[in-house]
């Protein structure tokens, strides 16, 4: 099996939704077949990035929702130039643990700072880059908070309150209605949701 072309692919969700378990899978098929591939995170990916990113989702930041959305697009313009095109240039398949897809849902629409305003300073500010491929994990508020219960709290948005995670969940459905959005069904056995994967990506 081999890759030919770099892809850049994003995995989206709310917290719990099991993004990260999917991408270890999916890193191991990769290896396996030895695929070339780069995982990689957001915010986060290069030394600046992973800074901003301890800024961005530390409970006594008081950032405005401005200054949240701008250390967000500092961060991706980093991660983007220095790791994310050069990797797909190589030819690697590069997954990235969200991108741009949850600043629309988190600060755009959950946050208020307004989706379509989001989308003007990506275009303007990243050229509007946009993944080959985006995998959505959808997951009732229920089990959300049934797993974020049986975990550690890692951030800000890891918390135990009902209609932010229906918001996210809301805001998830409004934006991914193009073609690049595959959804999956968080609450189906990790095996099924990894098959589903691997047939969508074509490889």
């Amino acid at each position: 099996m081999k890759n030919k072309k770099g892809k850049f692919i994003t995995f989206e969700g709310p917290e719990a939704s099991g993004k990260s378990s999917q991408i270890v899978l999916l890193k191991e098929f990769l290896k396996k077949n030895k695929i070339p591939y780069l995982i990689t995170r957001e915010p986060g990916g290069t030394k600046l990035s992973e800074s901003l990113r301890k800024t961005i989702l530390h409970y006594n930041t008081n950032l405005s929702n401005l200054e949240e959305v701008l250390l967000l697009m500092t961060a991706r313009s980093n991660h983007l130039n220095n790791i994310i095109i050069p990797n797909i240039k190589k030819g690697k398949i590069v997954i990235s643990d969200r991108f741009t897809d949850s600043t629309l849902v988190y600060q755009g629409y959950v946050n208020n700072f307004g989706i379509n305003r989001c989308k003007y300073l990506h275009k303007i500010l990243l050229n509007n880059y946009t993944p080959d491929l985006t995998f959505v994990f959808h997951l009732q508020v229920k089990k959300i908070i049934e797993r974020l219960k049986k975990r550690k709290i890692k951030n800000k948005y890891d918390k135990i309150d009902y209609d932010f995670h229906n918001k996210v969940i809301i805001g998830y459905k409004k934006i991914s209605t193009l073609k690049r959005y595959i959804h999956l069904d968080a609450s189906l056995s990790k095996t099924f949701i990894h098959k589903k994967i691997i047939k969508s990506l074509n490889l």
